[in-house]
């Protein structure tokens, strides 16, 4: 009779072990198909952008040939800080495209905290400089990265401890971040 009841509480512990993982893989998913869609969003931004330098540009040479030379450099003003959110926008791409084929290649759970840490730091990172440029782009990241966050705490195997302690020490973090930043440069030389 006794061993019946330790056999019972084994496959209960069992079965809230395997619903945990579910759980945490649907939120892996979830966070996915977000990062698709912000993709999308920043595409969209970045297209308009692009049109608003070009009006910018043939403006700035409508004004030029007229002699308005001061009207020019407040344009080309523009132009610069114009650029300067695209190229924020290219990197952040680029990241956002990385941690999302990090989370489609995630096969087994053991190895989530390895391959998932570094994308929360770079996460946290982006947050942090798209808060002034575009806050909506910065708020879906930040959702992203709580999906991602709390998926892992949902696998059980991790603490807050460990989590932290991998997310701070991650140098593949910067990694990212730098590849990201020479492919936004290539990108904004195209324009």
């Amino acid at each position: 009779m006794v061993l019946w009841i330790f056999g019972k509480k084994k496959r209960r512990f069992e079965d809230l072990k395997t619903k945990r993982i579910t759980l945490a893989l649907r939120k892996l998913r979830m966070a996915s198909t977000m990062i698709a869609s912000t993709v999308n969003s920043i595409d969209k931004h970045i297209h308009f952008l692009k049109n608003r330098i070009r009006v910018l540009k043939q403006r700035s040479k409508d004004l030029e040939k007229v002699g308005m030379y001061s009207e020019v450099r407040l344009i080309r003003g523009e132009i610069y800080e114009v650029q300067k959110m695209i190229k924020k926008l290219v990197m952040t791409r680029n990241i956002l495209e990385k941690v999302k084929l990090k989370l489609d290649t995630l096969s087994d759970m053991s190895e989530a905290l390895i391959i998932l840490a570094p994308a929360l730091n770079v996460l946290r990172k982006i947050v942090r400089d798209l808060m002034k440029v575009k806050p909506e782009i910065a708020y879906q990241i930040s959702t992203v990265k709580e999906l991602i966050y709390s998926s892992l705490l949902d696998l059980g195997e991790f603490t807050r401890v460990t989590i932290e302690y991998y997310v701070a020490t991650s140098y593949e973090a910067k990694e990212i971040l730098e590849e990201a930043k020479k492919i936004a440069e290539q990108k904004l030389e195209e324009i």
